[in-house]
């Protein structure tokens, strides 16, 4: 019996054994396999992530330089308001090269005629560098305003831009003063200029956003886009040379036969020098929008190219916007009159804005952020008739004035006649010299006041002074006895 029951609990035992080996055999398989998989999908999960991450990467790239430009500077802003559509690192120091040559044209239209005649010196056609561009101006030869300019915008001619910068300044150097000092007006504050057609110097240097600043000033000038949007010209013989030169525009944009062709350019100008590479400042018009691109440090015909996708960009990224109601708005403004070098006060007007105000803008211009400054004098000058524009109102938009409306008078205020000025002048004047008299009348009678009673104050005290000496010269030093005071005796 008992050998049985020992046999049971050891058969029982093998059993318990076998079923726990099995069991566990099969949860380390089973554990296995999950962590298999679990690896497999935090792998999966990794491989997601980091194509996420690049995925978010590119786009954040593609955010930052949607163009994919080669340039390494680039800049799109509208021409009408200078609002900055496109920036890729607009404010990077480059190297202009010829794109100079837009200022040095500038300043010639504004400070002679078309038919000056310039006469190219020996320092113009000897000092503007080795392998520098030129049209082979003799010494000494003469050509009128209109033609060098011509020579400059088209065929980007150095010896010409120093024949310019001689005529206008009387040397180079005052010539390039006077670039620096303009291209501030115009706002360019990264800028700096060594000479005036753009040949490499460490001094010479800009940034395509003040380059852009300095076509938006250029192209104001109806003159000046005449000569960047003529295709091809011919110098005409001269008192040297006698064959025509001509010249055809360096800018294929504008070029019909060019491959680069683009019809809504109307013109620019092209720089190159090994260290500034390709650049390109250009201006173009598509109905009312009209943009300005440039790139800088570009490479060869891709300057074309990153040019045309700027404007491509820009074109498309436009819409009319609603700016401004008149409806409910009303402001005042004083009203004076100058005379004799005074203001008169008259009184005030009311004013209100002439029109509502719409504009196509750039889809990223948010309107909310569009300031409105009230921009009339102190002192409006009269008279003002019903109607009057007495000042305006003006839209500002990161610092940028992008529109104005005038501000027109709702009321009447009229002068007052000079005669009557002149004789109330008068009554001014007397009464003035009245009160002037007056004043040194009082002062005179308040000095005479004090000093009467000073001279009272003075004489009373040596008055006491002398009747004290008497009476010490009549009793010497003897003691003076009291005077006994008779008392009458009453009855």
């Amino acid at each position: 019996m008992n050998f049985s029951k020992y046999l049971k609990r050891f058969i029982c035992l093998i059993l318990l054994y076998t079923i726990f080996i099995s069991n566990t055999s099969t949860f380390y398989i089973f554990a296995n396999e999950v962590t298999t998989e679990t690896s497999s999908q935090e792998s999966s999960d990794n491989k997601e992530d980091n194509t996420n991450e690049n995925t978010t990467q590119e786009t954040e790239q593609n955010v930052e330089d949607p163009l994919n430009l080669t340039a390494q500077s680039a800049v799109l802003i509208d021409a009408k308001t200078g609002i900055v559509i496109y920036d890729k690192n607009k404010d990077a120091k480059s190297y202009p090269a010829s794109t100079t040559k837009i200022l040095t044209a500038l300043l010639a239209i504004e400070n002679t005629k078309p038919t000056d005649i310039l006469t190219h010196s020996h320092n113009a056609i000897f000092n503007i560098g080795p392998g520098s561009s030129h049209i082979g101006m003799r010494e000494n030869e003469q050509i009128i305003m209109e033609q060098a300019l011509h020579g400059v915008l088209l065929a980007s001619a150095n010896e010409v831009c120093m024949a310019i910068a001689e005529h206008v300044s009387g040397t180079v150097e005052d010539f390039v003063d006077l670039m620096n000092k303009r291209a501030k007006e115009i706002g360019a504050k990264n800028t700096h200029f060594a000479n005036p057609h753009g040949f490499h110097d460490e001094n010479h240097y800009t940034t395509s956003y003040d380059m852009a600043l300095i076509m938006k000033e250029a192209i104001k000038n109806p003159e000046f886009i005449k000569y960047i949007s003529t295709p091809s010209y011919k110098i005409p013989v001269t008192n040297i040379v006698n064959e025509e030169r001509p010249l055809n525009n360096s800018n294929k944009l504008i070029l019909k036969n060019s491959k680069y062709y683009y019809q809504y350019c109307v013109g620019g100008k092209t720089g190159f020098t090994d260290e500034a590479g390709n650049t390109l400042v250009t201006y173009a018009k598509k109905g009312n929008i009209e943009l300005i691109a440039v790139v800088m440090k570009d490479e060869g015909s891709k300057t074309y190219e990153d040019s045309k996708a700027l404007f491509e960009y820009g074109f498309s990224s436009y819409e009319q916007k609603e700016i401004f109601n008149k409806e409910g708005y009303k402001n005042k403004a004083n009203v004076v009159q100058t005379f004799k070098n005074e203001e008169i006060p008259l009184g005030e007007v009311y004013v209100l804005p002439e029109d509502n105000l719409s504009l196509s803008l750039p889809t990223s211009v948010d309107v909310e952020k569009i300031e409105k400054v009230f921009n009339v004098p102190k002192g409006v000058e009269g008279p003002i008739n019903v109607g009057d524009k007495v000042g305006t109102l003006d839209f500002i938009y990161e610092d940028i004035k992008i529109a104005s409306v005038n501000l027109l008078s709702e009321d009447k205020v009229d002068i007052i006649d000079e005669a009557t000025l002149e004789r109330k002048e008068k009554i001014k004047d007397i009464w003035q010299i009245t009160l002037k008299v007056l004043k040194y009348v009082l002062i005179g009678l308040g000095i005479f006041i004090v000093v009467f009673f000073v001279l009272i104050f003075i004489i009373r005290n040596i008055v006491k002074f002398k009747r004290r000496q008497k009476r010490r010269n009549r009793y010497g030093s003897r003691p003076i006895k009291p005077m006994k005071n008779n008392k009458r005796r009453r009855r």
